[in-house]
C-alpha cells in the first residue's frame, strides 16, 4: 500500500490552518467593532483572560498564549506533515495523548502550586500540541491509500474527487438519456 498526497487537500488544510494564527493576531491593529468581531469568534475555543494573553503594542491579541501556541502549531503541521510522509498511521493517537501530556502537566502542577507555569511554558506546550493536531488534520484532509487490491485505483470512499465523479456521472447520464 503506497500513501499518496491530494495537493489541493494540503494545500487547503495550509491554507485554512495558517488563517488562524494570522486572525488571532489581527485586534491591536484593528478598530472597535472589527475588534470585537474576532474577540467573539475566538471566545468558543479560549478564555481570552488578559493577564495569560500575548499583547502587541498594547493591545490583546484574541487568544491565550497556550491557544496561540495551539494555533501556531496547527499552522506548521501541514508542513511537518509533508517532511515525515512516511509516519505510520498507528501512532496518530499515541502522540496526540503524548502531545497532551506536557501541556496537562504544565496546567496541572500549576492548579496544584507545585510549578508556576509561564507564558513561554503556556506557548510551548500549546504548540506541541498544536504540531501534532496539524499534522492529523492535514494528513486527514490530503493523504489516500492506493490499495494494492485495485492495482493503484483509489476506492470511491477514498476518492477525493469523488463529488465531482458523481455530478459528472448525472450529467452524463441525463444528456444520454
Amino acid at each position: 500500500m503506497t500513501t499518496q498526497i491530494n495537493w489541493l487537500g494540503w494545500i487547503g488544510s495550509l491554507l485554512l490552518m495558517a488563517i488562524l494564527p494570522v486572525l488571532a493576531s489581527l485586534p491591536p491593529w484593528l478598530n472597535e467593532p472589527l475588534r470585537s468581531i474576532l474577540f467573539h469568534a475566538f471566545d468558543p475555543i479560549c478564555h481570552q483572560i488578559a493577564e495569560r494573553s500575548p499583547h502587541y503594542g498594547g493591545g490583546q491579541l484574541a487568544v491565550c498564549h497556550r491557544c496561540y501556541g495551539i494555533l501556531v502549531g496547527l499552522a506548521a503541521g501541514p508542513i511537518i506533515a509533508l517532511i515525515f510522509r512516511a509516519w505510520n498511521d498507528k501512532i496518530g493517537h499515541i502522540l496526540v495523548i503524548a502531545s497532551l501530556t506536557p501541556l496537562i502537566l504544565d496546567w496541572g502542577l500549576g492548579v496544584l502550586q507545585i510549578w508556576e507555569n509561564t507564558a513561554e511554558s503556556r506557548f510551548i506546550t500549546g504548540s506541541i500540541f498544536g504540531v501534532i493536531a496539524g499534522v492529523l488534520v492535514a494528513r486527514a484532509m490530503a493523504w489516500y491509500r492506493a490499495d494494492s487490491k485495485t492495482k493503484g485505483n483509489r476506492s470511491s470512499r477514498e476518492d477525493p474527487n469523488r463529488i465531482l465523479n458523481a455530478i459528472n456521472y448525472e450529467t452524463e447520464s441525463k444528456n444520454t438519456g
